[in-house]
């Protein structure tokens, strides 16, 4: 009988409910402005860094980078690319 694992694996993780928490908040300002959503779709970078009146978005550099990176027409399909690269994102996680 083994009582120490054959192999051991690190594997690196990143929390995704604070992320997913001011996400659901930054979807819900882009709902209810459409100059916000306008903003959000022509820079999202910026827009999400400047914050939505006195709401501040806390989000990881990661999700950041993702979020910057999105270039489309509709609020819709911001959340569907979004979505689609954060999963990708969760899915191809680096074994160090």
């Amino acid at each position: 009988m083994f009582t120490k694992p054959l192999t051991h694996q690190t594997i690196t993780t990143h929390d995704l409910s604070q992320d997913m928490s001011a996400l659901n908040r930054l979807f819900v300002a882009a709902a209810i402005s459409p100059r916000f959503c306008a903003g959000l779709l022509k820079d999202p970078g910026n827009t999400v860094r400047s914050g939505f009146g006195s709401e501040k978005f806390q989000i990881s550099e990661s999700t950041m980078r993702v979020l910057a990176s999105i270039r489309v027409s509709s609020l819709p399909e911001f959340i569907q690319q979004l979505d689609h690269s954060l999963s990708h994102q969760l899915l191809t996680a680096k074994i160090i």
